[in-house]
């Protein structure tokens, strides 16, 4: 029960507060936007991934991801839409970093770390999904943490 607990707690933290982020307009520009308006960049590059989906959160109608991942670099981007609606966003953070292994309690994941202390951690849901999970390496008791390839 303490464990579902600080899960939860974590998940709230990670959905629901923003830390340090600057907040950009719909317009901004960097490499997550400009892939997210040419479906082609991604496809073209061929060291890229891209993974998208929608997280439930606490203080909106959810949180949007889309994550571009260069496996060359070891590095990523990451567009993070909160939704006042299901289609409506809004604001919209961007963020960047770097792609290390993370292995937590005999379990192995992944840690997307932007430098700063904030940090997500994914684990491989077979070939196509990554699973947003604690710092503990544990999946959520309820709600959607998928995101997919594209």
């Amino acid at each position: 029960m303490k464990r579902t607990f600080i899960f939860l707690a974590v998940a709230t933290m990670l959905a629901a507060c923003n830390g340090n982020k600057n907040a950009q307009t719909a317009t901004a520009q960097d490499s997550t936007a400009t892939a997210t308006n040419s479906k082609d960049t991604t496809a073209q590059t061929g060291d890229s991934l891209v993974y998208e989906g929608m997280t439930p959160a606490a203080d909106c109608a959810g949180i949007r991801y889309r994550i571009a991942m260069d496996a060359q670099k070891k590095a990523f981007t990451v567009k993070e839409d909160y939704m006042e609606t299901e289609t409506q966003v809004k604001s919209t953070f961007y963020e960047k970093g770097t792609i290390v292994p993370y292995s937590k309690n005999g379990k192995k994941g992944l840690k997307f770390s932007t430098g700063k202390d904030d940090a997500l951690y994914f684990i491989a849901v077979g070939d196509s999904t990554l699973r947003m999970v604690n710092d503990e390496l544990d999946e959520a008791v309820s709600g959607n943490y998928d995101l997919k390839l594209k």
